[in-house]
């Protein structure tokens, strides 16, 4: 069944009352865009996030209505409870339950340890760490309340296990978003599944900039700890991402998938 509904952002949507709402958060750029895209190619209706990247966002919805998908743009900032509460009841609301829930959403403040201060410290944790846990605990809710077989696939970083220089506040808080994955897998179990990737060097514009990738000299020495030789492609992390929400993965739950080219093997 087709209804009309007016979403949020005050315009008209066609929606379909058995829509499978997928939410991908920081999804106008990057892994998360690649993810949205490749989402709504298998099918489902994206709810494309943002926090200040409006236009990017949009962007990103023009691409998938343009290729015949469904996409709507919410803004929510997920290191704010209430924001997330107000879009998992919008989108509830507007599209219907959401069956799907990405954690992409991430910031990085890299400073050497000894220099960073605590607000970078803070605001690194706020952001990767309790607003996967704001996103996972309001969407599960959700989730169990309208009966549904959910799953949730959380975006933490081979560093998380690694570490690196200068990236304390941000592998601290991805090895978190880890154990969170692992507990609330035992807890959500069997209705909702979740699962974990853990990408290594991904050619995206926040890794180009972090790493000064567009210098040769600084290239190569990222390279030469690549076994695959190579970056790796935003949309080689939205596949294994769109795997673990399909028909295929329903046994895994709990995981973590390294998708680095070999870099970390753990």
């Amino acid at each position: 069944m087709i209804q009309l509904g007016t979403g949020t952002n005050g315009r008209t949507e066609v929606v379909s009352n058995s829509a499978r709402v997928a939410l991908v958060t920081g999804a106008s750029r990057g892994l998360g865009r690649a993810i949205a895209l490749n989402l709504a190619d298998n099918g489902y209706h994206v709810v494309v996030n943002y926090r200040t990247s409006g236009d990017e966002a949009e962007g990103v919805v023009h691409d998938i209505t343009a290729a015949g998908g469904a996409a709507s743009p919410y803004r929510a900032d997920v290191s704010i409870r209430t924001d997330v509460a107000r879009m998992v009841e919008d989108v509830t609301r507007d599209i219907g339950p959401i069956k799907v829930l990405v954690n992409n959403a991430g910031l990085n403040i890299d400073r050497p340890f000894l220099e960073i201060t605590p607000d970078e410290w803070t605001r690194v944790v706020q952001v990767n760490l309790d607003g996967t846990f704001h996103c996972t605990q309001l969407v599960a809710k959700s989730m169990l309340h309208h009966g549904v077989q959910g799953s949730i696939v959380n975006l933490s970083a081979s560093t998380a296990i690694s570490g690196r220089k200068d990236g304390a506040n941000y592998c601290a808080s991805k090895a978190g978003v880890i154990a969170l994955t692992k507990c609330t897998a035992l807890e959500l179990a069997p209705h909702i599944r979740v699962n974990c990737v853990l990408p290594g060097y991904i050619e995206t514009q926040e890794v180009v900039e972090r790493f000064s990738l567009d210098d040769e000299t600084a290239r190569e020495r990222v390279m030469g700890r690549i076994p695959m030789n190579r970056l790796g492609q935003p949309e080689e992390i939205a596949e294994m991402v769109t795997f673990l929400c399909s028909e295929k993965a329903t046994y895994i739950t709990g995981q973590q998938f390294f998708v680095n080219g070999g870099n970390y093997t753990g």
